[in-house]
């Protein structure tokens, strides 16, 4: 099939994640070789794939250290046996997904079966930086925001803590490059994002959108560490991951552990 009739939904697979007795909604029972024969049969017969392939715990742990080579904190938390063994499975183009997911998630032995296109083709979770140091406003509720700043404390962040914010961005290693977004940016880009939401648009002011640095950072590099580093700066008042919270997902809609908490996925702050 030629490329350019391909869509990215077509890309994708469905995971479908066997059961184990940790898993919910399993009942406390792991899925039985005669299930996973049978589910297997019913996959191969199911005329929306045009793959089936079958993962098991030591095959998805090798893919999971290769994913998370650099996330030591990741790696540390989780063993081959913690992973669930799973189906992949590739559907034809034109094909009803959502039906096929549903059909499979109904067998015997399947705790849960996750279309990747629904979560990856989501245009709001998409983004070119890899992080974002938003800085204080004057009505911020943020605790750094609040405290430790001695006179700035409640109040917008002060030239002298944005000149320092700056210096510390500039020397960090890791990061490759960055920019400065002000609020009027934020908020534009806020709109444009949300454009069929306007609920949220109306109930959203300029004045509610921070300051903020983004940070394209180095592959290879310990975004944990950089985040834990700049989160700590005066006039800061968080630091959001997106590098974080792209691992996060994944370890849940591509690893089945939707179960780790963020502290095991990346550094605290």
């Amino acid at each position: 099939m030629p490329s350019s009739e391909v869509s990215a939904s077509d890309q994708w697979e469905i995971v479908v994640f066997l059961c184990t007795p940790a898993a919910y909604g399993c009942h406390k029972r792991g899925v039985t070789e005669k299930q996973k024969r049978a589910l297997r049969t019913f996959l191969e017969g199911m005329p929306e794939l045009s793959d089936v392939q079958f993962v098991d715990r030591p095959g998805a742990y090798e893919n999971f250290r290769q994913d998370f080579a650099s996330n030591k904190t990741l790696l540390k938390a989780v063993r081959a046996k913690d992973l669930p063994e799973s189906f992949r499975l590739k559907v034809k183009q034109g094909a009803d997904r959502d039906r096929a997911r549903i059909a499979v998630a109904r067998r015997p032995g399947v705790d849960m079966a996750i279309d990747l296109a629904e979560i990856y083709d989501d245009p709001h979770r998409t983004s070119e930086w890899d992080a974002g140091v938003f800085l204080c406003t004057k009505d911020s509720a943020m605790r750094p925001c609040l405290s430790g700043r001695g006179k700035a404390n409640g109040k917008v962040v002060t030239p002298k803590e944005r000149k320092a914010i700056v210096a510390a961005i500039k020397r960090t290693p890791a990061v490759e490059s960055y920019v400065y977004e002000d609020q009027a940016t934020a908020y534009r880009n806020f709109r444009e994002l949300y454009a069929d939401n306007e609920a949220l648009i109306d109930a959203t002011l300029l004045s509610d959108m921070p300051e903020s640095y983004r940070l394209k950072l180095r592959p290879e590099d310990d975004w944990n560490a950089v985040s834990r580093r700049l989160a700590r700066l005066r006039g800061v008042s968080q630091v959001f991951n997106q590098r974080c919270m792209d691992a996060k997902l994944k370890v849940d809609v591509e690893y089945g552990r939707g179960d780790l908490p963020e502290s095991k996925v990346c550094a605290p702050r």
